[in-house]
């Protein structure tokens, strides 16, 4: 039975990329625009984390209370910006994301295009960190 127990940590883990709230205790966010310029904000507020959690998981097809939709426009270059996010706890890194190239998410070194269906989601956390960057 410990072997099932691993197996379904395994699948788990497959189907969900997205750190939990547990996992973390601060996000660092960094925004560079086409002319290399970059922002970045530091968050370690809960509420903060599990919004920014909850839409970097419906990106991923799961459902998430947490998640908030920010509907402003983004410009075409805005859309090209690299976005960036490290996760941490106790100031270890516990997970890295990179938004670039219009839709390509890398989460730890593992690719995903995130596919038109998705583009309103992915255009709505462009958003939020957007927002927060200074």
């Amino acid at each position: 039975s410990m072997f099932y127990l691993l197996f379904l940590g395994a699948c788990k883990q497959k189907n969900d990329p997205v750190v939990s709230l547990e996992e973390v205790d601060k996000a660092v966010i960094f925004v560079k625009d086409d002319e290399g310029k970059e922002k970045s904000w530091k968050a370690t507020d809960p509420n903060f984390l599990k919004t920014l959690i909850g839409n970097l998981n419906v990106l991923f097809n799961k459902s998430d209370q947490h998640a908030q939709r920010y509907d402003m426009k983004l410009t075409s270059k805005q859309k090209r910006f690299n976005y960036q996010i490290k996760f941490y706890k106790n100031n270890n890194v516990v997970q890295e994301i990179q938004i670039s190239k219009v839709n390509k998410v890398t989460i730890d070194k593992e690719e995903f295009m995130i596919g038109k269906e998705k583009e309103n989601e992915l255009d709505s956390l462009k958003n939020h960190l957007l927002l927060v960057a200074k």
